[in-house]
Order: C-alpha cells, then structure tokens, then sequence
C-alpha cells in the first residue's frame, strides 16, 4: 500500500525541503551554550491521515486506464511505444477518495518544535545544521534538514574577539601614577587586578586562559584588559 501511494505521487521532489530559520542568543548564551526551543512554520505530517494520503481502510483499485498494468502502449504508424502510466504512477492502482485535510498530500502546513543544544563558544553568524529537522517528506522517509543562523546580542561590558574578549578599566590618575588594584570583570565573575606604576591610557594587559572555550577543545582564549584613565576636569 505504501509503495503504491508513492508512486501516485512520484512526480514530485522525493524528500522534505531544507528549513532555515534565524535564532538570537544573548552573549553570554553564546559564550556558556544552552538549549533552546525553536519554533516554525513548515509542512509537518497530517495528523488526520497518519501521512497515508487516505482515509483508514482505503483499499486501492486497478487502473482503468492502464488496465493494472502501470504503463501505456502508443500506436504510431507501425511503432509501439511504452510509457508510464499517469493515471497510476505506474502502480496499476488508484484510489477514489483522498484524506479530506492533506487532499492526499499526506503533509500540511503547520507548526514545528525542535530543541537543539547551543554549543559554549558559539559566534555571531554560526550556521547550525540540525539534521532531518526540516520539513516533513510526504513519504516519510527523508525529512529536509534545519539551517539554524545565529544571532548573538552585543553585551555592554565584554567585546569578542574570535575566542578572545576585551574588556574596559577605568583608572584614576593616582592609581595610573602610583599603581594599586582595580576590579575587573571576567565571564567567570570579577577580580582583582595589581596596576603597575606609570600606567599610561591604552595600556592593556592580558589574563592567559580567561577568554571564551573553543569548541571542541579543553582550550580558552585569552581576555584583554585595557586601562583608560579618567582626567579630573
């Protein structure tokens, strides 16, 4: 029964279409990784039909046009050619009554949810590729794939740099001329950092290993420190 359905509709794209959707993350979203839940609209199955195209207990009949056997024989002049029957597909079959909601589609325009886990250290502009998430094949036998393009909010404390962050310390001038320690915040929370004596504006320093996880990696990126010293007026 269900070679016969797909040969009905054989004339179609074989295989759900590819889905591509757009997904915005907070920075810090982006840099831990989460899981989020993404909804869209696409072709999803008929829920009324179970994806058959019929109703239950629809029982298929031979083809009137092919007789049941699934091809066509023209005459012309003393040549006989054979084609696939278009009555059937070439099924020798064809049913009267299709499902009243899909009309025999077997898909229908609906909402889809899929979850899917943010990996730590994901960037702006990421393509995911989510596999057979897409949309519904009519035969049930390859659903198109999920193109998720993301979006990461700028934050109004850190920078990103590849795997690298920078951030912004503001110093006295005492505490440029004479050094001391400023607070200074990290994607693991602040700390405390020692200003050497004779700091000058633009001066940057950089803490090994506190940037962003590569992905697939044990490693860290690197946050850059850069001093600007606030002049009384």
């Amino acid at each position: 029964m269900n070679d016969f359905l797909r040969n009905i509709f054989k004339d179609r794209e074989s295989g759900g279409q590819d889905v591509k959707v757009k997904l915005e993350l907070s920075f810090m979203e982006a840099v831990e990784g989460c899981k989020k839940t993404i909804n869209f609209q696409t072709l999803v199955t008929c829920e009324t039909c179970n994806g058959a195209g019929v109703p239950a207990g629809t029982k298929p009949e031979t083809c009137l046009a092919c007789r049941g056997s699934g091809y066509m024989v023209l005459q012309t002049g003393p040549f006989r050619m054979q084609s696939t029957c278009t009555q059937c597909g070439g099924s020798g079959k064809t049913v009267k009554d299709f499902c009243k909601s899909c009309r025999g589609k077997k898909v229908v325009p609906g909402i889809k949810t899929v979850s899917i886990d943010i990996a730590p250290g994901t960037d702006d502009e990421d393509v995911m590729k989510v596999l057979r998430s897409g949309q519904a094949d009519p035969d049930g036998l390859r659903a198109g794939d999920l193109y998720v393009a993301i979006k990461v909010r700028e934050d109004p404390v850190f920078r990103r740099e590849k795997g690298d962050i920078h951030v912004d310390a503001v110093l006295n001038v005492t505490q440029a001329i004479l050094g001391g320690t400023v607070q200074v915040p990290t994607l693991a929370g602040d700390v405390v950092l020692k200003v050497k004596p004779g700091t000058q504006p633009g001066q940057k320093v950089v803490l090994r290993g506190k940037g962003i996880k590569t992905r697939n990696s044990y490693s860290y990126g690197d946050q850059y420190v850069h001093f600007n010293v606030k002049i009384p007026v």
